[in-house]
Formats: structure tokens, C-alpha cells, sequence
């Protein structure tokens, strides 16, 4: 329960500065907030959130 608990925060928390990132511009930054989750995330459905939100943003540049 811990796990989810903690990957809910880690994701909604990387989730707003992605956002924030990517409506200054700055893709690279927002790119690196899902790739930081992926690299942390044991939650499968988090990690599927993560990666398909980094899917999109390869496909905006």
C-alpha cells in the first residue's frame, strides 16, 4: 500500500512541474520529469501513465 501511496505523489507531483515545464517551452525539462518517475516507479500503472505521457511529448517536437 506504501508503494502506491508514494508512487501516486511522486507521479502527480512530476506530473505539475511537467505541465509547468512544458508551458514555458521548455520540452526537454518536461521530458526529464517522466523519465525521473520511470527511473523511480514501481507501480506498473504509474509507470504506464509516466511513459505515455512522455510518448506525447516526443510526438510535440
Amino acid at each position: 500500500m506504501r508503494q502506491i501511496k508514494e508512487g501516486s505523489w511522486r507521479l502527480m507531483r512530476a506530473l505539475n512541474r511537467m505541465y509547468q515545464h512544458k508551458r514555458a517551452g521548455d520540452l526537454d525539462s518536461a521530458r526529464q520529469e517522466m523519465r525521473d518517475v520511470l527511473s523511480a516507479e514501481v507501480v506498473p500503472f504509474y509507470r504506464d501513465v509516466a511513459a505515455g505521457q512522455l510518448e506525447d511529448l516526443e510526438d510535440v517536437s
